[in-house]
């Protein structure tokens, strides 16, 4: 036979798999971007999620981990417009606020900050967040003069 037989037929192959690995890529592809997508829907149902943000708060975050919850909490829990003091909502919360107080990696000078800010948006509950703040606050001195 004819080498150039043996060249249109290396040619035929080379021509019919280009769109096969054309078309693996673009699977692969769409399937890393779905699975992206999933994973931001995931990560986003939790950070509505305010027990989520309060475990968070409580654990050892780090600064961006603080700032992520933070930006979560003002997103989806900040007012507590038409709470009572006695719902679930509200003591979620009120827990999260105290979380963030009795959370070593956040400076007093900002739990001040973010309380003001807790205030602003919630006149009504001033007392009871100041109380909330305060008490975090103090036991946290009284635990860090223990050890």
């Amino acid at each position: 036979m004819d080498s150039s037989f043996y060249l249109w037929i290396w040619v035929l192959l080379g021509v019919g798999i280009v769109p096969f690995v054309f078309f693996s890529l673009i699977a692969v592809i769409l399937e890393k971007i779905r699975k992206y997508r999933e994973a931001q829907r995931s990560r986003d149902k939790l950070f509505k999620n305010i027990k989520y943000l309060t475990s968070v708060i409580q654990g050892e975050p780090s600064k961006e981990q603080i700032e992520e919850v933070l930006a979560a909490f003002r997103e989806n829990f900040l007012s507590f417009a038409g709470l009572s003091k006695d719902s679930q909502p509200y003591q979620e919360r009120i827990d999260f606020i105290s979380a963030l107080a009795w959370c070593s990696q956040v400076d007093i000078d900002s739990i001040a900050n973010y309380r003001e800010e807790f205030v602003r948006a919630n006149p009504n509950f001033k007392k009871e967040i100041e109380t909330v703040v305060g008490e975090a606050i103090k036991q946290r001195e009284i635990n860090k003069k223990k050890k």
